[in-house]
Formats: structure tokens, C-alpha cells, sequence
């Protein structure tokens, strides 16, 4: 069984630039050959809040979907997440905050 690897939709996957109601917008460049990549060795889920059918839909309008196991707005257990907001907690509270008052997604900056 291969371990898990929870992907963000927006902002991972598709080219995002602020949530625009229904339209999920074209895949970034290289996100097919990313997913191709991660699905040899990992379980590929994809965490959203977006609409599963949606994404779904998406997905195979693009040929992406074969090398997704799942879609799903809770977050499963995984090795790691891939996410444009993350912030990584390192046990430093003070550092944490510092780092949320100043963060950006690249596409913000």
C-alpha cells in the first residue's frame, strides 16, 4: 500500500488568482506531469472546499483524474500536505505568528 500525500486544489493544481464562484480556471503548467509523478509512489488525494463534482468534472476535462485516488473537503492522514497557504508549525508559537502577519501566497506577491 502506498502512503498518502493530500494535494490543495486551488492554487496547487489550477492557476488561481482569488476565488471566482464555479470556474475552476486551466491547470498550471506542470501539474499533470506533478501528479503523474507523485501517483508512482503515493496514494494522491486532493483536499478542497470546492464542489467534489466540480472537481471531479475538472479533472477529467483535463486527464488528470487517473492519477487521483480521491477527492475530499476533510483532511485524511497523509505523509505531508502540499498546500499555497501553509505555514509549517516548528514548535516556536512566537515564530508562527510572525510568519502569519507576513504571509503571502506567490500569487499575491
Amino acid at each position: 500500500m502506498k502512503p498518502t500525500i493530500c494535494i490543495d486544489f486551488d492554487g496547487v493544481l489550477n492557476n488561481y488568482h482569488g476565488y471566482d464562484g464555479d470556474n475552476l480556471g486551466t491547470p498550471r503548467d506542470g501539474a499533470k506531469e506533478f501528479l503523474q509523478e507523485l501517483n508512482k509512489k503515493y496514494t494522491v488525494i486532493i483536499l478542497s472546499a470546492r464542489r467534489y463534482s466540480h472537481i471531479i468534472r475538472w479533472l477529467n476535462e483535463y486527464d488528470l483524474w487517473q492519477y487521483v485516488a480521491d477527492v475530499t473537503s476533510f483532511k485524511p492522514p497523509a505523509t505531508c500536505y502540499v498546500d499555497d497557504r501553509g505555514i509549517q508549525f516548528n514548535g516556536d508559537y512566537k515564530e508562527t505568528l510572525k510568519q502569519i502577519k507576513k504571509f503571502k501566497t506567490y500569487w499575491e506577491e
